[in-house]
């Protein structure tokens, strides 16, 4: 049961916003699924938004979920990722609450 995990990076704090994604893999984790960490894409971090865009919807198409962290509409890379995901059927998972659609 793969997962990726979607949710604000740009222009918040980097280090904040990788140990909230660590904090999301870990417990997904735990409850049996397979995460994909966005910040595991291979790419620098100081690669182009766009490049980093292509990379993580190549991760996120071969997800059956998908992982809304909590305020991820803030977000236009985790809003195309949402648009993306809904449109190709894959099931939306929310942080908080730990809703499933």
């Amino acid at each position: 049961m793969r997962i990726y995990i979607s949710g604000a990076i740009e222009h918040h704090d980097v280090g904040e916003r990788k140990m909230a994604f660590s904090d999301a893999q870990r417990a997904l984790e735990g409850k049996g699924f397979e995460p994909i960490n966005p910040f595991n894409n291979g790419l620098p971090e100081t690669a182009h938004w766009r490049q980093h865009m292509r990379a993580d919807i190549k991760l996120l198409l071969e997800c059956s979920y998908i992982y809304m962290l909590r305020g991820w509409e803030q977000s236009k890379g985790a809003k195309l990722e949402f648009d993306v995901a809904t449109s190709c059927g894959l099931t939306v998972v929310y942080e908080d609450p730990l809703m499933i659609i």
